[in-house]
């Protein structure tokens, strides 16, 4: 099924839906923080795992996010190897329509929610590289920025 993005005010927006998922608040917090730096974003939902929920639960609750609408999703999430990032990983293995993404940071969550570009390969991999980026210690960013 062919990407369409969404038209707000003459402008097309991203073509994907976005889900953040995680332990507790995180992904509650992480969509909250992002929407204070970009405004609104349409089509995302955050879906945290609460400390006594099931996987199959919190499966349950995934599914009802990403949607059986045949929109590609963006899923990501906290931590690589936790019930979130299992759980969307598991279901991108039987949907090609979802992707997960483990290890997710604000400015990953910024350039997905503000994206004009479809959920490719190419996509992904600027969205991974964004955020290694974003990871750093004031000495070495300092040390780099001066060279």
């Amino acid at each position: 099924m062919p990407e369409s993005g969404y038209h707000h005010g003459g402008i097309e927006l991203r073509g994907f839906r976005i889900v953040i998922a995680g332990h507790g608040s995180f992904p509650d917090a992480m969509l909250a923080t992002a929407e204070l730096i970009c405004g609104t974003i349409s089509e995302a939902a955050a879906v945290g795992l609460d400390p006594h929920e099931t996987p199959d639960g919190y499966a349950d609750k995934m599914r009802g996010a990403i949607g059986h609408d045949g929109r590609r999703v963006l899923v990501l999430c906290d931590l690589l190897g936790g019930t979130p990032y299992n759980v969307a990983s598991s279901i991108a293995r039987r949907s090609p329509r979802v992707v997960a993404v483990a290890g997710t940071n604000l400015p990953m969550i910024v350039e997905a929610a503000l994206a004009a570009d479809p959920l490719d390969d190419p996509f992904i991999e600027r969205l991974l590289e964004l955020g290694r980026a974003g990871i750093t210690e004031t000495v070495r960013h300092r040390a780099r920025r001066a060279s």
